[in-house]
């Protein structure tokens, strides 16, 4: 989001540009608080803390209305929490628990995504589940998740025999003798699901601020003060500094430097205006003298009036970007990666994208008033909850490790396949093809409170993933494996999702503890919030200019069209052949 101009749009021709500035502040989007107006004079009407998928969700879905919204981001991008280190697989929710919140958004959330893919263009690939049986017990619990399914409103739920299993998946254990079929699970590249959100959100009039951590909340009369720290990359705050610049990018283009300029013009101007004027208009000086200075002064005049008047460059509308360019222009990577293993704290506020990954220093202190707060913080929601006192839960992170295969591995599985789930550990270690077309093998689910699990070596952890992704399609071949990662989950003390208004205050709002199928549950939850916020009393008329539709283009589609296109192309060459052959 550094220096973006315009809206988010991936066909630079039908960029609009940017209405208010030739750049963005920096770490801020464009709807950022004007130069001119203190950021602790502005009055917000929710601040929603954490833009993951779940706050970008209810980012996005609140900016549908007119409400003055500002969303913070503690890491350096939107979703650098959980978002981006899972599978992206949208559950269709026959496992959860009957009567729980997960069991209450998942299958909402689920029957969401075709129209939000329609709408904001990440890429949803619609490829079913299979939940494998190998023995009569197995079958038993097919049973008992299909009975599950119904009683959580999942549609579409059949057990599949293994006949017809094997023309589904032919590659899949010769030992398996059934498995439960879900049509209506997905996925989707989450990281890109959340940026799309984020991005319509921005689109509509949301202020978005990220390396902006949340360090303490009060309550003043009728308002929240949100006290936040903006930190900033070292390399960037030192870059700053040697050119004399504030290391926090807060000036604006164009901005306070012009301001002063032009004042000292316009005092030094009239200065030698008003003495022209009066030599011009002395008798007692020689008429050729007085002539000269009457031209000079109505000189001095019209270039005043021109530097005056001139906008400045901070004040134009830049033309649309060529996106090309900016491509064109981007340096290699910088870094080697000598800062090592990201710590697990470290992703509670964002992982690899954390201030202590990305080696951050504080460059400002701010504070921002609102009369909504939502907590959408992921695995720190504990910490912002007892900011204003609510204790009433805690997150027990639970990390899951996945392994990326790849592409020439895609071709084994075009479900996503589970085991029968683990009535401790969940659905278990799947087996999952992607929209990108490699397989992912994960994830495991290592508690953070247990010591054996927490302290597993990165062999043992591989290990473990491909013994138990064998057990599902044994064919892969694990020296294709391509890319480690990991994600921290944040499951609460209560063992459910925590939605609700918080017990010391009716309007802080808890969004927290969202793990598995938290992304999947994401829209409808985010619609839940909105009824929340209505029911509180606040004031949401609709946001007459909201735009529905995003010009956002994932990195998933730009090459899905460009590979469509060859695909057209070559068939089109191919008809014109056979065409040709025949006649």
């Amino acid at each position: 989001m550094e220096d973006c101009a315009g809206t988010f749009q991936p066909d630079s021709s039908k960029c609009s540009g940017c209405p208010t500035r030739s750049t963005c502040p920096r770490s801020q989007s464009r709807n950022a608080v004007a130069s001119t107006q203190s950021k602790e004079e502005v009055v917000y009407d929710v601040v929603i803390i954490g833009a993951g998928c779940i706050g970008g969700a209810v980012a996005r879905e609140l900016s549908k209305y007119s409400l003055k919204i500002l969303l913070l981001e503690s890491a350096d991008d939107v979703s650098q929490g959980a978002t981006k280190g899972n599978s992206g697989i949208v559950h269709a929710g026959y496992d959860d628990k009957p009567g729980s919140l997960h069991a209450k958004f998942c299958w909402p959330g689920n029957q969401m995504f075709p129209q939000l893919d329609k709408e904001l263009r990440f890429g949803y690939q619609l490829n079913g589940s299979l939940v494998l049986a190998t023995n009569k017990e197995e079958l038993k619990i097919l049973d008992e998740l299909k009975e599950r399914g119904r009683k959580n409103g999942v549609k579409r739920l059949r057990i599949v025999e293994k006949d017809e299993l094997f023309k589904m998946e032919p590659a899949l254990n010769p030992d398996a003798i059934a498995a439960l079929h879900s049509p209506d699970a997905g996925n989707v590249i989450p990281y890109e699901y959340a940026i799309a959100l984020c991005e319509n959100a921005v689109d509509n009039g949301v202020e978005l601020r990220i390396r902006r951590e949340v360090t303490d909340i009060n309550k003043k009369d009728e308002l929240f003060e949100v006290d936040v720290r903006h930190w900033e990359p070292n390399s960037y705050a030192n870059a700053r500094e040697n050119m004399g610049k504030s290391a926090d990018g807060s000036e604006p283009v164009g901005g306070g430097g012009s301001l002063l300029f032009k004042a000292g013009v316009a005092v030094s101007s009239l200065t030698v205006i008003a003495k022209g004027i009066i030599m011009a208009l002395d008798e007692n000086i020689n008429d050729d003298i007085r002539l000269q200075s009457a031209v000079a002064t109505v000189f001095v005049g019209i270039v005043t009036a021109y530097l005056l008047l001139k906008p400045s460059s901070g004040s134009k509308k830049r033309k649309p970007t060529v996106l090309k360019d900016l491509v064109d222009k981007c340096s290699g990577p910088v870094g080697s990666g000598e800062n090592g293993k990201v710590e697990v704290t470290d992703m509670f506020t964002g992982g690899s994208g954390s201030w202590n990954a990305v080696r951050g220093v504080t460059v400002g202190r701010e504070s921002v008033k609102s009369r909504y707060v939502i907590n959408c913080a992921g695995s720190s929601s504990d910490k912002i909850a007892k900011m204003i006192g609510d204790d009433s839960f805690y997150i027990k992170p639970r990390l899951g490790d996945y392994l990326l295969l790849n592409r020439n591995q895609g071709h084994l599985t075009s479900h996503t396949i589970f085991p029968c789930p683990d009535p401790v550990l969940g659905k278990g270690v799947l087996v999952q093809t992607t929209l990108w077309g490699n397989l992912i093998l994960g994830p495991t689910a290592r508690d953070m409170h247990n010591e054996s699990a927490r302290d597993m070596s990165q062999a043992t952890v591989q290990e473990y993933i491909l013994s138990k992704c064998k057990k599902l399609i044994p064919y892969f071949d694990p020296k294709e494996t391509i890319h480690a990662f990991c994600g921290a989950r944040s499951k609460s003390s209560r063992g459910d999702w925590i939605i609700e208004p918080s017990s010391k205050d009716g309007n802080f709002i808890h969004v927290a503890g969202i793990d598995s199928p938290g992304l999947a549950g994401s829209p409808a939850i985010a619609l839940d919030v909105v009824r929340m916020l209505k029911e509180t009393g606040c004031d949401m008329p609709r946001n007459k200019v909201s735009k529905l539709m995003t010009n956002y283009c994932s990195v998933y589609q730009i090459n899905h069209m460009i590979h469509l296109s060859h695909t057209v192309s070559f068939a089109v060459i191919q008809s014109q052949q056979s065409t040709h052959h025949h006649s």
